[in-house]
């Protein structure tokens, strides 16, 4: 059990953060706040009695060891994007916004009340549409962010009015209560199996719930782009890890359709990369792709398949995010995405060609990488809970394999663009939050204990 006291002096240092906001050098804020809360995670590191087992934080707040891990993963991605955000204007309004994003998303993953899990859910929305609305690129990002608000809101409210009906049903919205219990609907049992769980769906995304995404990513920052792909995303995850829990009679019934549509997804959304030319769209297309095989895994409702999925949320989070850096790197040197504008790249910055090839390795699922565990071990399920999917499986990872590469070879091979000529040189900065998303990326397969 952990001692509750020091995890609520984590939470309070958390709140205490915004602090700094009034009282440290504007030119001093972003790097103290991402250290800040680095140490931060450590102490939350080492607070944790790593098993499966739920611990008790304080009345309604506790965590197993999918919150904990996913709790971790937000605070590690908020500091890196404090550290990336040195150019980024209205520095103090901006530091409120991610610390306001930090403390929603950790709540939500660290509450043990169904309810407050949905109202963090629907709050952490609102600084993330802030991010894009307030520090975006194009004039389009205002209707790009409003399309992600739409999208995510439409698909939660059917959720809401359930939650009520379960309070009623159950006299309580406690995990420890609700989770293991097989509800039964007494009307309309399978649109309300859906509408559970369709929130989720629509913030994974889901193939054909998914066209928020792109736009979403393309017209975001940087740091909306890596909370986005790192942590966003994998609360859609997370609440149909949970929710499919409650509900599995009806999950035995339907999760079979969701999951070949995540299979045909698959193939569909890698296709569509290889015709690709904007970079950012490639990543946040690749992200739909990663995402379809973690539903696949998680909505099996085998352990192998739901700690594969789990797997997979940690190495999209930290590979995607890394991505995402490497993009906006070009396009704050070229002020282009476009890869017909950034080829050749190998010529004039070879270390980041390393970065590039290193972290494009990482997402077609190279060894010694979290993806490969965790698609061995989604592949390992799928084949057995169907030996005929087989095909569409090797077609699916060839293509992911294909575009990868091609994003590679595209962007540092070939002729050099004479209009890039005059470039700026990448600093220390730069390669240090490289190195601090691809060590945990790589070297987390050495701990598995922490997952099987």
């Amino acid at each position: 059990m952990i001692e509750y006291k020091f995890m609520m002096k984590i939470m309070m240092m958390m709140i205490m953060l915004n602090l700094n906001i009034l009282f440290i050098n504007i030119k001093m804020l972003m790097y103290i706040m991402s250290l800040e809360i680095m140490v931060i995670s450590m102490f939350f590191m080492f607070s944790m009695n790593y098993s499966n087992n739920w611990m008790l934080i304080y009345s309604w707040m506790g965590i197993d060891s999918i919150s904990f891990i996913l709790t971790l993963l937000t605070m590690w991605i908020i500091s890196l994007m404090f550290l990336i955000s040195f150019k980024m204007m209205n520095k103090k309004i901006y530091s409120m916004v991610l610390l306001i994003l930090l403390i929603s998303l950790i709540l939500s993953f660290m509450t043990l009340n169904y309810f407050m899990f949905y109202l963090f859910f629907e709050i952490s929305l609102l600084p993330t549409m802030l991010l894009i609305m307030g520090w975006g690129y194009q004039p389009e990002r205002i209707n790009a962010s409003m399309y992600m608000l739409m999208y995510t809101m439409f698909a939660s409210l059917p959720m809401l009015i359930i939650m009520f009906y379960l309070f009623n049903m159950n006299k309580s919205m406690n995990y420890l209560i609700i989770l293991n219990k097989y509800i039964k609907f007494e009307f309309l049992s399978n649109l309300m199996y859906l509408y559970m769980i369709l929130a989720f769906l629509v913030k994974l995304p889901m193939f054909m719930l998914h066209m928020w995404l792109p736009k979403a990513h393309v017209e975001a920052p940087i740091t909306g782009s890596m909370i986005l792909a790192g942590i966003m995303l994998k609360l859609g995850g997370y609440g149909i890890a949970r929710s499919m829990m409650m509900m599995m009679n009806y999950s035995k019934m339907f999760n079979y359709f969701f999951m070949m549509i995540s299979l045909i997804g698959m193939v569909i959304m890698s296709l569509v990369c290889l015709r690709q030319f904007d970079m950012k769209l490639i990543v946040a297309y690749s992200s739909v792709v990663h995402m379809g095989m973690m539903l696949f895994g998680i909505m099996s409702m085998m352990y192998y398949g739901f700690m594969g999925g789990v797997i997979m949320m940690i190495a999209h989070g930290l590979c995607s995010s890394a991505m995402f850096i490497l993009v906006n790197l070009l396009y704050e040197r070229s002020k282009s995405r476009n890869m017909y504008m950034n080829k050749g790249m190998i010529i004039i910055m070879p270390v980041l060609s390393m970065w590039w090839f290193m972290f494009c390795a990482c997402n077609m699922s190279s060894p010694i990488s979290l993806n490969l565990l965790s698609e061995l071990m989604i592949i390992i399920i799928s084949l057995n809970w169907s030996i005929n999917i087989i095909m569409v499986l090797c077609m699916g990872m060839y293509i992911s394999a294909m575009y990868s590469l091609y994003l590679f070879s595209y962007s540092q091979h070939g002729k050099l663009n004479n209009l890039v000529m005059k470039f700026n040189n990448n600093n220390l900065n730069d390669y240090m939050i490289l190195i601090l998303h691809w060590i945990p990326l790589n070297l987390l397969i050495l701990k598995l204990d922490l997952f099987m």
